[in-house]
């Protein structure tokens, strides 16, 4: 046991806690308490003679490290985009809504987006959106930590930032939250970008030293495409261009054939595994059992409030392993463990954070949640040594029974009551600004259309 110097007082003490540590071990703790100081955990263990300044009481509630969504974007119309594959979803709703989208839509999206986060536990997300800088300024005041990569998107023009956008962005933000701000590249996709910019975002991904998100390989129609225009998949295109490297995340990787699997894990490139996302849109299903075969770093991702709808990350937990089951009509395929595993230290991993979040370890940022396991849909809870509390996580909770989430020791959210914004200005914000955004876009008569109304 961990015990910090009785004589030091400590920022942040949570007490009488089921510490799930999700450390390599996998450390479980029955009643344990966990000291912060200075935004780092400092001490775990059953009954620390340490005192906080502040102290949360857990009440044998789970703690456990709070979650990371290795892919997203903070987008506006939830539930005005409905039941349409991809492309044409792309090509009739979204690229005209981008192109419509202003900074005060983003700015209100952001904080309808990152207020959901706290209150589902999510610590950590990459987005890759419109506008970073808007978003950035609300994760500023919301304190999780974040990864933005613009969205750059080529054709069709005017749909997403540009390069030289995204380049003002990272060299604006860089370095003024290090450590819990982060700027990336985001080209979109192989479709909508061409080899001349990945080109030029490899070259300054590398000096600028941040990384690259992509979507790769959702549709089977994108990989017959890139086959008949150049005779190999977007993986192999995306090799001859150099972009695979430990710097690119991607998104997706649905329709992979072994080669592309073995690319992936050769240059050790990480992918977001986004089950909700690719059954909402008939996209596939990812091959999660061959990469994490091949050695390929995996992680779990929303994707955003269009295509889930949700940020539930415990939902995407629970379709991700049913999904998996299924399609290989074997039930032991994707186990819990690795299920919470790709949702916090693996997903920690994807980003390149693995060695300061992602599990409950000393002298790791202190990125928590506690979790209600006093629900009776969580109920029977059976002690350690047995212990069910990873199963319940998986399979039975949910986003609303988050009580508590803490980014670098500092309470954003406790006892289901968010502190660092403001849900009430928020609200009407946010439909004031979905609103505004329909009738730039003209969004009405297309969903009329769509809907049969016109």
């Amino acid at each position: 046991m961990d015990t910090p110097e009785n004589n030091l007082l400590q920022d942040l003490l949570i007490r009488d806690g089921h510490v799930i540590t999700m450390d390599p071990i996998g450390t479980r703790y029955p009643a344990a308490d966990i000291a912060i100081r200075d935004g780092v955990i400092t001490a775990i263990g059953p009954h620390l003679e340490a005192r906080g300044k502040t102290e949360i009481e857990a009440h044998g509630n789970a703690v456990l490290p709070g979650l990371i969504d290795c892919h997203m974007h903070e987008t506006l119309m939830r539930g005005l985009c409905e039941d349409l594959p991809l492309m044409r979803w792309l090509e009739e709703i979204c690229f005209p809504k981008d192109r419509a989208e202003r900074p005060e839509h983003v700015r209100a999206a952001a904080t309808m987006n990152q207020l959901e986060m706290i209150r589902g536990g999510i610590t950590t997300f990459i987005d890759i959106f419109r506008f970073p800088g808007e978003a950035a300024a609300v994760a500023e005041e919301s304190g999780l930590r974040a990864i933005f990569s613009p969205q750059v998107i080529d054709q069709p023009a005017g749909a997403g930032e540009t390069l030289e956008s995204n380049l003002e962005f990272i060299e604006a933000w860089k370095d003024r939250h290090p450590g819990r701000i982060f700027t990336w590249f985001g080209p979109h996709a192989p479709y909508s970008v061409s080899a001349g910019t990945y080109l030029k975002m490899r070259d300054l991904a590398e000096r600028y030293d941040v990384g690259i998100h992509t979507h790769l390989c959702e549709t089977r129609d994108e990989v017959e495409q890139f086959l008949k225009l150049h005779g190999k998949t977007p993986v192999g295109y995306l090799h001859d261009l150099g972009l695979l490297s430990p710097r690119l995340l991607v998104a997706h990787a649905v329709h992979m054939s072994d080669a592309d699997i073995h690319l992936l894990a050769e240059h050790d490139v990480a992918v977001a595994y986004n089950p909700t996302s690719n059954m909402k849109l008939a996209s596939g299903v990812a091959r999660v059992p061959e990469l994490l075969a091949a050695g390929v770093r995996l992680g779990l991702g929303t994707d955003s409030n269009l295509s889930n709808n949700n940020l539930d990350m415990f939902e995407e937990m629970r379709l991700g392993a049913l999904l998996q089951k299924l399609w290989r009509s074997d039930a032991e395929t994707l186990p819990c463990e690795l299920v919470l595993r790709l949702a916090t230290s693996r997903a920690a991993e994807c980003l390149g954070l693995g060695d300061q979040v992602g599990s409950l370890q000393v002298g790791k940022r202190a990125d928590i949640i506690i979790v209600n396991l006093h629900a009776p849909h969580l109920w029977p809870v059976i002690p350690e040594p047995r212990s069910n509390v990873i199963e319940q996580l998986v399979y039975s909770a949910n986003a609303a029974d988050v009580l508590t989430t803490i980014v670098d020791g500092q309470v954003l959210m406790r006892d289901r009551q968010v502190i660092s914004l403001d849900e009430n200005l928020a609200e009407q914000m946010v439909h004031d600004a979905a609103l505004d955004l329909m009738r730039l876009a003209g969004l009405e008569e297309r969903l009329d259309k769509i809907a049969g109304r016109g």
